[in-house]
Order: structure tokens, then sequence, then C-alpha cells
């Protein structure tokens, strides 16, 4: 985050009430040892503190803050016959962003070096690391538990608190995101002011006061609010691409259509466009003849939301992909699933936790963990074939399938929609058994043998496996592989 506005920032620390963990004011200090050691206490008391960045003023008195000015040239600084800034940059490690500026405020010359923390592993200078305490710079190695805090840190920092965009404008702001979804979707209160809209945006971590008089728009703030992602270009690609093709293979489109807008702006109106665009039945409800989609709602909803909540936005130039066919739908995303596949819906783990919390909390997706659950609960609800969960090197997809009768389902698939209706009933203290799984396919009770094969054969393969190893075949109950 470069700095626009060397004045307005020297103000702006000036108004913080003292010296803290991430600020530090001196007048004169020519030994560049002794502003490397400052630099990595400042950038690990940074992370501590969970700033953004981390400040080293020189023209500053530090306990009464008053403005002496410096004579100290941090441009023109030499260590040996090096320049200080090269100097410091390769003494400093892991590789943090370092800006050294030298200006001048109503006369007076001043120094400032702005340090972004690494959230890699604690910095070090020249080997060592350091940090503040109170007012005194220390070795980190004295200090075991911040040690271990600053190690905790370190896991903290992740793509949706990077920002952006830097140096916005209050009509800057406005003109990239909008704020409408944080109070349409929360049913929060609308303030009357855009000052106040701006903190409720600070307050959520979708835009940083970057002390200059200015904002910092997070990359969080960007994927949820945007306007256009395409004028974010560390999003640019992440929109929702839906794919339409005639019959079940990719020969022929029907139509291709890209996002533009965040998720939070967008969201509602893409799910609108996507059940419109979906294979449809005709079916009499309560006397009614309708036409309904293939696939529950509330499943491609919670599939898609998981998608993206948990694509890697470190992937560049590729973004979620939703393709739909004849007799499927597919929701893809770059980055390859965190989890096993056979532990979808009972391990708890994501890529993106921000990202998360904010959909959740705008209501575009289940409470924690619920999203796969409640997919596969609507799914056996209507009888469809099981979800297939493919994870690759890059990438995760998921495929929803369109009504097959059990008859019509290859073996593959009446193994699969086993061993996930026997997950189902693990996750709620209960047990699969051969009528269970006849409800799931909705066969009748003289359909008990063709059950019992898939049983048979899903134990055979390792897939299920009896609750209790004395159990008769009578009344017999079954759990998942993993869970004896």
């Amino acid at each position: 985050m470069p700095i626009h506005d060397p004045c307005a920032l020297l103000n702006r620390l000036l108004q913080e009430p003292n010296e803290s963990a991430w600020l530090e004011f001196k007048v004169n200090n020519k030994d560049p040892r002794e502003i490397g050691e400052y630099v990595s206490a400042l950038a690990n008391s940074a992370m501590l503190a969970g700033r953004d960045r981390a400040f080293l003023v020189f023209g500053v008195e530090d306990h009464t803050k008053k403005r002496v000015g410096t004579e100290l040239r941090l441009q023109q600084l030499k260590q040996g016959n090096e320049d200080f800034t090269n100097w410091l940059s390769r003494m400093i490690e892991p590789r943090v962003l370092i800006e050294v500026l030298d200006f001048s405020c109503d006369g007076l010359a001043y120094s400032v070096i702005a340090i972004e923390p690494s959230y890699e592993r604690p910095v070090k200078f020249s080997g060592t690391e350091f940090v503040r305490i109170g007012e005194n710079k220390k070795k980190l190695a004295e200090f075991p538990e911040h040690e271990r805090a600053l190690w905790i840190a370190t896991g903290r920092r992740r793509f949706e608190t990077a920002v952006a965009t830097s140096n916005a404008s209050t009509e800057d702001v406005f003109a990239l995101l909008d704020p409408d979804p944080m109070f349409d979707l929360t049913g929060e209160p609308r303030p009357k002011s855009q000052e106040e809209v701006i903190r409720k945006m600070a307050d959520r971590r979708f835009v940083l006061d970057n002390l200059e008089g200015r904002f910092d728009i997070t990359n969080l703030g960007a994927i949820m609010l945007a306007r256009d992602v395409t004028a974010f270009p560390s999003i640019a690609g992440k929109a929702v691409r839906i794919v339409k093709y005639v019959g079940r293979d990719k020969s022929r489109s029907d139509f291709e259509q890209e996002g533009k807008k965040g998720y939070a702006v967008g969201f509602t109106g893409m799910m609108k466009f996507l059940m419109e665009r979906l294979p449809k039945d005709e079916r009499y409800i309560e006397g009614v003849r309708r036409m309904v989609p293939h696939f529950p709602e509330t499943a491609i909803r919670e599939v898609i939301a998981n998608a993206l909540i948990h694509q890697d936005f470190m992937a560049t130039g590729v973004g979620p992909v939703v393709e739909i066919y004849d007799n499927r739908i597919e929701i893809s995303n770059p980055g390859n699933s965190l989890i096993n596949t056979d532990r979808m819906l009972d391990e708890r783990r994501s890529r993106n936790e921000k990202l998360a919390a904010t959909m959740r909390s705008f209501g575009l997706c289940e409470e924690r963990g619920g999203g796969l659950d409640k997919t596969l609960i609507e799914i056996e609800a209507e009888h469809l074939p099981a979800p297939d969960f493919i994870s690759s090197e890059n990438s995760m997809r998921v495929v929803l399938f369109a009504p097959k009768s059990f008859s019509q389902m290859s073996k593959a698939e009446k193994m699969r929609a086993c061993f996930f209706h026997c997950v189902l009933r693990w996750l709620t203290h209960d047990y699969m058994s051969n009528a269970t799984l006849r409800e799931r396919f909705s066969l009748p009770a003289e359909e008990y043998q063709a059950v019992s094969t898939i049983i048979a054969e899903s134990i055979k393969l390792g897939r299920i496996a009896p609750a209790d190893p004395d159990q008769g075949r009578r009344n017999a109950r079954y759990v998942p592989y993993w869970a004896v």
C-alpha cells in the first residue's frame, strides 16, 4: 500500500494517543542496524496487534509528539557502500513490503518507514527476531509467550484481507462497491450518512482506513460488494460463469453467461437466472400442473455457495463455473478439496474463513458446515441420484444428476447413494438399515433383496460396515467405514 499523501499520514499518526506496538516516533537516529531492529520489532508487533502496517517516523519527539523535523534522509543513507534501502531489504527475512520516504511538511523535514508484515513467519533482522514490549524493543526469544502468539498470528493473514484497491476516496468507494446488500440481506437499517455506511464497511473489513484520509478496499470487500469485479485485477476472473450445453456433452453450447457483480450483489439474481434455465419436468403438485426443475434449488444454492467459499483465489485466470447438461449440472471451482471427498459431510475446513463467515452472515448459505448436509437431504427427499464429489490436483467439481429410477441407476450410482445415505444417518446419531435405504430409493418392501445386494457389495468394497460385528442379517444396521 504505497503512501500517497505523507503529510496527511503524519497528521493522522500524530492523532494516536501515544506510541504503540505498530508506531514509533524518533527524531534523529542514523544507525542503520538500530533502524533495522526496529523494523523487525514493529513488523512483528503489528502482526500481534492485527494491524496491516507499522510505521517508524523520524522528526517527532516520542513523548511529547512535538514536530521538530529531522536531519536524517533515509533515501541518502548508506551502510558501507550500499544504499540503506537495498541493504535493509536484504537484511530482513522473510521479504516484507517496506516503503522508505523522505518528505517535508510546513517547512520541516521528516522521514518515514512503512512496513507491511509478511504473515508468513516472524520477521528477522540480521537473523534475529525483535518485538516491541511496552515502549522498548526486545529480542523475541526472550518472550516465549509473545513468540507463540506471533506464530499463531502468522496464520491469520488470508487473501480476503489483502488490498484490492488502495487510496480510494469516499466517492471512489461508492463508485466501486454497492453497500446495499449489507443492509438488504441482513435486515440491518441503512445509515443516513455516507460516513456511517463507510464505518459499517470498515467494521466488516470491506475497507480499511489508510490513515491518509482515504480508504483501501480489501479483496473481501471487492468480492462481496463489487459493482463490477473486472475493476479489481485481483478478483477479475472470480465471478460465476454459467454455460448451458445442448445434450450431454460439450460439443455444442446453448449459451454462456459470465457475471460481473460481487457475490453479495449478484448471488440472488444469478440463482434466479440459473433456475429459469435448468431442464424441467412437468409434474402435478396439489392438483396443479407445474414445470419443476430437475434439481432442488436449495441443493444448487448450497453447492454453488460452497464452490465460491472454498475456491483457491491464488489460482489466477479461473473462477467458479456452472455447466448445465440435459442429464446433470456440474459446479466446479479452482483449488482441490481440502477434505477427503468421503468426509465432505462431517469434516469442517475452509480455505477462506472470512468469506465463509460473511456469506453466512448475509444469508447466502447455510450455517457453518450445514450446506452440503442440506444438499444431500434435499436430494434424498426427491429420491435423486447421489451427487459425485470429484477432487483433482487443481480443481473441485460437484456433479448433481437429473432424476433416475432405481432401475436406471448404474451400480456405481447405487453404491454412492448407499454410502451418503449411511453418512447422513450417522450424522443424526442413527443407523442405516435395509428399510431406510429402500425408502431412500423409493422402493417397496418386496425389493428387500435388491437393496441387500447393494449393501453387501458396499461392505465388500469397504464403503460401509456393520454397526455391530456380531449382528444378524435381520434388522441389521450399518455405519460409514470410517466410523468403526
